[in-house]
């Protein structure tokens, strides 16, 4: 989960810069808001924002002055707004390496790319930094909830067509941003995963002696039709469905 800081004088545009957010499922899920540049300051003694959305026309201390003040409390990202496509802005705000430059009104899809291109940043910086020499690992404490909640999702709904924007929204996340999680956590993508989930489920059926046929099991681990069903298992394992059951019970079973 990625925390977010929104300035703006505006009631308005706040309420509606978040909801839009929300609205989006991305990645920044911590949200707080603050109406000047004073109380944004005041939150970031206690709140450490990935990344700060601010006004850059607000009364006391314009948008500008307040990134200043914010990059010395370690703030290192911005979007600025504006209502105005002012070049001596965007210069000034190139100068202190704001990140982006939004225009009001916002459009959601211009919004949208921002949001999803600097998450994308936030994790591969995340994914550089080095971990504590002694501090202790298991693959509990590795693998973050969302993902957990992914795997038991699976584990419960594999035998059924499932698509990657479902579990995205299930989980309450922007897809993309979950895509990048899951490839840091895991090693894996969303389909391999899924893949690797029935092709476990397969191999128990395949090891019962009771006559299933492999229709039977390619649809009850979630396959489509019997001969995509024995491409993944061999892709996966090695070996045809029937070679595998051959091995752990001595019994052939026809093939597509």
């Amino acid at each position: 989960m990625l925390k977010l800081l929104i300035v703006d004088d505006e009631p308005i545009i706040l309420a509606g810069l978040e909801h839009l957010i929300r609205g989006e499922r991305s990645a920044f899920t911590d949200i707080e808001r603050a109406s000047d540049a004073f109380e944004a300051l005041d939150l970031l003694d206690t709140f450490r924002p990935d990344l700060i959305i601010t006004d850059i026309q607000m009364p006391a201390m314009d948008g500008l002055a307040f990134i200043h003040e914010a990059q010395q409390k370690g703030a290192k990202r911005f979007v600025i707004l504006s209502g105005y496509d002012h070049f001596d802005y965007a210069r000034q705000a190139l100068r202190l390496q704001v990140n982006d430059y939004l225009l009001k009104p916002i459009q959601k899809k211009e919004l949208s790319e921002i949001l999803n291109r600097l998450t994308l940043e936030i994790m591969e910086e995340r994914k550089e930094m080095p971990k504590p020499a002694d501090a202790p690992s298991s693959p509990e404490q590795e693998t973050s909830v969302p993902i957990r909640k992914f795997q038991a999702y699976v584990r419960t709904h594999f035998m059924r067509d499932i698509a990657l924007d479902e579990v995205a929204e299930h989980l309450n996340l922007h897809p993309n941003y979950f895509c990048t999680v899951l490839k840091k956590e895991t090693g894996m993508t969303f389909l391999q995963y899924l893949h690797t989930v029935r092709i476990e489920n397969a191999k128990e059926l395949l090891a019962n002696p009771d006559p299933l046929t492999m229709e039977q099991i390619a649809k009850s681990v979630g396959f489509e039709s019997p001969r995509h069903f024995y491409k993944v298992f061999k892709q996966f394992t090695g070996q045809t469905p029937g070679a595998y059951k051959q091995l752990v019970i001595g019994e052939t079973t026809p093939e597509p």
